[in-house]
């Protein structure tokens, strides 16, 4: 039956011809052949008149496509609704209605005979049937007619969504709300167009471009319906009518949508019946054919006929001759292939011929088909793309606005991890300064050379996680100096700009090696990108980052990360490691030398190398405490020390009793700066009256302070502390060098932002620590510094190599001071670093006591 099966959705259609059986058995041929198909495809046998008496052209038309046509309808099995007819059955009820009246069996009154009065009997009848027939009154036709709209309306819900929620910049419960509203507008527009195309209102406007019975401009349907029913000239009016039935077949076989057309796979079928000596059916053929010869249309509808011979006089003077098949010498199918092959031109001759006479002496013995002529993989096809036209747009719609994290991150824990340039997903106390970075890097044209530098630091905190407002400060002090850095440069004249992106590692960077990973799998094929700028705490999270980023030969920047075994990754150090900050092992030198001389006390004269108590952080995920606390007591007389591990702060406070009960002279706090509070509470209470003092590594500067400068007057705050940077502010903290003031303009500039940001009666944000704005500065200052040197390779450059060649030896000030690392392989800490040792008092500023530069085993430190 492959005469009667549509060719694959990705070929052009082709002609299909009228099959004339011819010859004493023609008519147990024709049975078998519409037999093999009839259940398969829409069908319709209009061989036998109805009641005894000739059918005519129309209702040949009619018991095919009219109401309760056989090609309207539905075909079990086959997944798809029934063709409909609407241009053909609305000619047909208005030839009706017009015969009716004619007849006087209408009960409309012409009134006056004016052209209103006259469409007005037309006008009545067609509303009335129209109501008959509404397919959206079934359940369906209400579904067939919603799904065909319902792909285009969601993939315009999908991008309202998407564009809106980006142009409001919203999230969570507010994007689901519009997605709501998008998909119930979709739904709506769906069965608006629905009823719309159904009434049949949008298919009428196929009368004007027709070329027989032309609508004129602004002619109402239903006086050009009229003018049709009362042409003269039942001719034109049949070509019309066989015109519209065609067109109607065409837009139910169409492929141009995703509609049920394109799901078919079989042509309709139609057996005309016997020809010989009846003039109404030769007369369907004649019309079809001259349609088909006035505009070479292909017709989805396999036409079977009978005759005892071919009429000589079918293809008129169109088509002399017409393709005959000797089934004793030629397979049918070879012949429909030659037939088809034929077909290429605009309008081949549509007659197959078949000559019964010597196909089979009892055509009842024929074995019937024992496959289905029409397979049903094209209609699964169909609603599987109806399916995802449908619901692939919602559903990227809904993943893009509704997910919990952006492109490049993932959600654990409650936290979105990875790598992105997207900031929608970070804390919102860090969104000043992001903005600004954003706006940097959208700032660059679409054409400009970028080199990609990745801030790899906190970003999120964990769900519930209690906050007295520093977490993040040290990660928004570093996007600070990074964003000083990115506008200074940007701004030069060159072909290059940078171009910042974010790695977030979650929340104490427990998802380090998550953030690493991404970045690793971005390098592998972008080169753009230059380093890694942060990782600013010692932890073990962050030296597997550090592994991770060795193996693809990746810089990192290390900011406010001072353990020296940090870079071990493995048993071997990482020669892509570079340091900003003075080292551990440099912060316990100056603190060693610093208890030698005595540190500032109150009253009285400074304590010199007294006996010392090394609080210590006993953390598997820590390096900092244990690295500092390690590298102190190699350097102070092991007499004069004693250490005492905690893991929280209660178990702070104990260490601390115990400490003080012991009769230590100073607390050495190598902790985080989280902790300080209970240590403070613990020296109140255990120590404060038996003038022991606390000394503190780094990591306490910005909680401390944080506190002295919010409450400058009144706070109780008694320390010694080293510092990365001068923790004052004002005219007490001038920048020595020009990289210097840049940052803090900068830092002025963003306070001003987070100032705008903070709600009417919230307190105040808490100050950017200067100590990390400086380093990152002096980060990206390092690798823009690099990239400067490898400008001159161009466009095909490896930037990631390149910078790292460049770093080793490089020789810059920055806003610290002087930043230089040697040449050599090993890791590379920044030498000369400068460390302030500071102290306060209650009550009393910032004071800044010496200045060191450490530098082998010997402190050089000054006032």
């Amino acid at each position: 039956m492959k005469m009667a099966r549509r060719p694959a959705v990705w070929r052009k259609s082709t002609f299909v011809p009228a099959v004339v059986f011819t010859g004493r058995d023609r008519a147990a041929q024709v049975r078998i052949f519409a037999g093999a198909i009839a259940t398969e495809v829409p069908y319709a046998d209009v061989s036998a008149d109805h009641e005894g008496q000739a059918a005519t052209f129309r209702e040949l038309i009619d018991r095919a496509a009219g109401e309760k046509g056989d090609l309207g309808a539905k075909v079990p099995g086959s997944l798809l609704p029934a063709p409909r007819f609407p241009l053909t059955q609305i000619i047909l009820r208005t030839l009706r209605i017009h015969d009716e009246h004619a007849q006087g069996r209408t009960t409309n009154d012409r009134g006056n005979g004016s052209q209103r009065a006259l469409d007005s009997v037309y006008e009545d009848g067609l509303r009335e049937w129209r109501r008959r027939r509404a397919p959206l009154r079934s359940l369906s036709g209400r579904l067939e007619f919603f799904v065909r709209f319902l792909g285009g309306s969601s993939i315009a819900a999908a991008l309202v969504t998407v564009l809106l929620t980006a142009w409001l910049d919203t999230a969570g419960a507010i994007n689901a709300v519009i997605l709501v509203g998008s998909i119930l507008l979709a739904l709506l527009a769906a069965e608006l167009m629905a009823r719309f195309w159904s009434s049949g209102t949008y298919r009428h406007g196929w009368f004007y471009d027709q070329p027989y019975v032309k609508r004129n401009d602004r002619e109402s349907l239903v006086s050009y319906l009229r003018r049709v029913a009362e042409l003269p000239d039942s001719q034109t009016v049949d070509r019309l009518l066989m015109f519209a039935f065609i067109e109607d077949l065409r837009l139910a076989y169409s492929r141009r949508r995703p509609w049920p057309g394109w799901g078919r796979g079989g042509y309709a079928v139609l057996r005309l019946g016997e020809v010989d000596g009846d003039k109404e059916r030769t007369r369907f053929l004649r019309v079809m054919h001259k349609i088909l010869t006035d505009t070479g249309l292909r017709v989805p509808l396999l036409v079977i006929v009978e005759a005892d011979t071919l009429p000589p006089d079918l293809c008129a003077e169109d088509h002399p001759a017409a393709a005959r098949v000797d089934p004793a010498r030629t397979d049918l199918l070879q012949a429909y292939d030659e037939w088809a092959a034929a077909a290429v031109r605009v309008a081949p001759c549509p007659y197959l011929v078949v000559d019964t006479d010597v196909v089979h002496e009892n055509p009842a013995d024929l074995q019937p088909l024992q496959r289905r002529a029409i397979r049903r993989l094209r209609p699964l096809g169909y609603w599987l793309v109806v399916a995802a036209t449908i619901l692939a747009p919602l559903g990227v719609g809904g993943w893009v606005v509704l997910r919990p994290c952006e492109a490049g991150l993932s959600a654990l824990n409650g936290e979105c991890v990875g790598l992105s340039t997207a900031t929608e997903n970070f804390d919102p106390a860090l969104a000043p300064i992001l903005n600004l970075i954003v706006a940097e890097n959208n700032a660059i044209a679409a054409d400009a050379k970028v080199f990609r530098l990745i801030y790899f630091g906190q970003l999120t905190r964990r769900p519930a996680v209690a906050d007295p407002g520093n977490t993040l400060v040290g990660t928004a002090a570093e996007l600070t100096g990074v964003y000083a850095r990115q506008r200074d440069y940007n701004r030069q004249k060159s072909d290059w700009r940078m171009y910042v992106e974010f790695a977030n590692p979650g929340q104490d960077y427990e998802r380090a090696e998550v953030a690493a990973r991404a970045i690793v799998e971005r390098a592998a094929w972008d080169r753009s990108i230059a380093a890694v700028l942060g990782l600013g705490w010692s932890r073990t999270e962050v030296r597997e980052a550090l592994g991770i980023l060795r193996g693809v030969q990746l810089p990192a920047l290390a900011t406010t990360a001072t353990a020296d075994r940090l870079p071990e990754v493995d048993g071997e150090a990482s020669p892509y490691f570079y340091r900003l900050a003075p080292a551990n092992s440099m912060q316990a030198l100056a603190a060693a030398h610093w208890l030698a001389e005595g540190l500032p006390v109150t009253t009285g004269e400074p304590r010199k190398n007294p006996r010392v108590g090394i609080l210590w952080q006993d953390d598997p995920q820590e390096i900092y405490s244990v690295d500092l606390a390690d590298e102190f007591a190699k350097r102070y007389p092991v007499r004069s020390s004693e250490r005492y591990g905690f893991s929280n702060g209660m178990e702070l406070k104990k260490a601390a009793q115990t400490a003080c009960g012991e009769g230590v002279e100073v607390l050495f706090y190598t902790g985080r700066g989280d902790l300080y509070p209970a240590l403070k509470e613990a020296w109140g209470s255990y120590c404060a009256d038996k003038g022991v003092i606390v000394l503190s590594g780094d990591d306490v500067t910005s909680t401390v302070a944080t506190e002295v400068t919010r409450d400058q007057d009144g706070h109780n705050v008694d320390l010694r502390f080293i510092s990365l940077s001068d923790p004052r502010t004002g005219a007490s903290a001038q920048a020595g060098t020009s990289y210097g003031r840049v940052v803090q303009r900068t830092m002025k500039e963003v306070e001003t932002e987070r100032g705008k940001s903070v709600g009417e009666g919230d307190p105040a944000p808490v100050p950017l620590p200067p100590d990390h704005a400086m380093l990152a500065h002096d980060g990206a200052l390092a690798v823009t510094s690099a990239f400067d040197g490898i400008q001159s390779q161009g466009d095909g450059m490896d930037v990631r190599a390149g910078v790292q060649d460049y770093l080793r030896g490089l020789n810059v000030t920055g806003a610290t001071g002087a930043i230089t690392f040697l040449p050599a392989r090993e890791p590379h800490n920044a030498q000369d670093r400068t460390l302030w040792l500071m102290s306060v008092a209650p009550g009393e500023e910032l004071k800044l006591e010496r200045v060191c530069r450490p530098k082998g085993s010997d402190a050089r430190c000054g006032r």
